[in-house]
């Protein structure tokens, strides 16, 4: 039975949290597999220095899966809320539908390209030795949870689109705890290495789509039959992916971005600058995804209120999220800079990459608060219809700002010797200047997005 009735029960602030907080519990849990992953990786004795640089090598590729899940992932949940707003039963399941068999096929099929292509793609992102048999044997294994992981997320973003977000915190922390259980069982007891790590994974995503889909079923809310049309599924398909497009090119460009990034560290330093952006780049992830948590929890609230016409609440919500991820993303700045070296030795017991970590995390944290901004502005623009500005805003920030400068400031710090500091540690300085860029010109789009008609 659908819980429609839960968006117009409550306050807009305590519908807030109730969808947020269970989202970024989800998130930031189900992104643990990739920083556990990282952790185990870092303390496999005497290989954990490849093995942290084969994770660093496949960044890019996690990176991407990530970006094509969410395509129906996120859509999915924006469309069914729309349509919870108007009371449209039949689109809800025709939209389940369409998003459920999309989610499937296109995850499988982008599983078998790299397949076919695993040995190209590794020797394009530098892989050699040992460090690309390590590659190999991860994402052998990875191509694999990567279509549980992408429909299990479509799932799930769906039961909280259904007025089920308190499940999220359920699955997520359960799943995160197999991960945990089967990587410890795996790789110290059994010894199985890099392999041992990512059948935890493995395994921990296919609990997190049964467990999804048996509740699915449980509820009466998984597809019905239904006299869907081909042009109806086409129209509802393209759709899911103009809304979806939106996240899919965010984390599309920033897994080019991070290639870019690694060659670029390969070409001025070593590997070991590979494992320290590794690290560096699990760390930003796991603050950044409770910011995009309150955003994402609350799509399902602004999309809810654009389908019941209701102008005045979706601007409340609007106006209040700004304030929330800015004060979030001021706070994590200022405990992220403070304890670096320690956070970094969560990911290694290695001293000379959690060295090498400090100042490069403490580089793009700066630009965390801007970056709070830019997610925010693009979730409204996403979820108001404004697909095509929410990806330009993107396309400015990584092709015309990101890429070129860390290509630029390591050539420039390292000839005009800037503040006596290498080109590897210079490359990340591209991060917080394109973020701040961005925003100094985007700015003036906050006045206009929850202000009242």
């Amino acid at each position: 039975m659908i819980k429609a009735n839960i968006f117009e029960d409550k306050s807009i602030s305590n519908l807030i949290i109730l969808f947020s907080f269970p989202a970024i519990c989800s998130l930031v849990l189900e992104s643990l597999s990739s920083m556990i992953d990282t952790a185990f990786a870092g303390h496999l004795g005497n290989m954990s220095h490849e093995a942290l640089s084969a994770m660093g090598i496949l960044s890019p590729v996690l990176l991407l899966l990530i970006a094509a899940q969410l395509i129906f992932g996120v859509s999915t949940s924006i469309v069914i809320s729309k349509k919870l707003g108007e009371n449209n039963k039949e689109k809800i399941n025709n939209t389940f539908k369409v998003g459920l068999y999309a989610s499937f096929i296109s995850s499988t099929m982008i599983s078998i390209i790299i397949f076919l292509f695993q040995d190209i793609i590794l020797k394009v992102l530098g892989a050699n030795g040992l460090v690309m048999e390590l590659a190999k044997d991860y994402l052998n294994i990875a191509i694999i949870f990567n279509i549980f992981s992408s429909v299990g997320y479509m799932l799930v973003n769906n039961i909280r689109a259904f007025g089920y977000p308190k499940v999220e915190i359920i699955v997520g922390v359960s799943s995160t705890a197999i991960n945990i259980i089967f990587n410890v069982l795996f790789t110290f007891i059994f010894n199985m290495g890099i392999k041992g790590i990512a059948l935890s994974t493995l395994v921990s995503e296919i609990f997190y789509f049964t467990f999804a889909m048996i509740f699915l079923i449980n509820k009466g809310l998984w597809i019905q039959k239904s006299n869907l049309k081909l042009i109806e599924g086409k129209e509802i398909l393209l759709c899911l992916v103009k809304i979806g497009f939106v996240q899919f090119l965010m984390q599309s460009l920033n897994s080019v971005s991070g290639f870019i990034i690694n060659k670029v560290l390969i070409r001025y330093g070593s590997m070991s600058y590979v494992g320290a952006w590794s690290i560096c780049s699990n760390i930003n992830m796991v603050i950044l995804l409770p910011l995009i948590g309150i955003t994402q929890g609350v799509q399902a609230l602004i999309a809810y209120f654009i389908g019941k016409n209701d102008i005045e609440k979706e601007h409340i919500v609007k106006s209040k999220i700004v304030k929330y991820s800015l004060i979030y993303s001021i706070t994590l700045t200022v405990l992220v800079y403070l304890f670096t070296y320690n956070i970094a030795k969560i990911f290694t017991d290695n001293t000379e990459l959690a060295n090498i970590s400090v100042p490069i995390m403490k580089i793009i944290v700066t630009g965390f608060p801007f970056l709070g901004i830019i997610y925010t502005l693009i979730t409204f623009m996403q979820v108001s219809g404004d697909e095509n500005s929410a990806s330009r805003l993107e396309l400015v920030r990584q092709l015309l700002f990101l890429i070129p400068l860390v290509i630029l400031l390591p050539e420039l710090f390292y000839r005009y010797d800037i503040m006596n500091l290498t080109p590897q540690i210079a490359i990340f300085f591209s991060i917080p200047i394109s973020n701040i860029l961005l925003v100094c010109i985007y700015i003036k789009k906050l006045k206009f997005l929850y202000k009242k008609d």
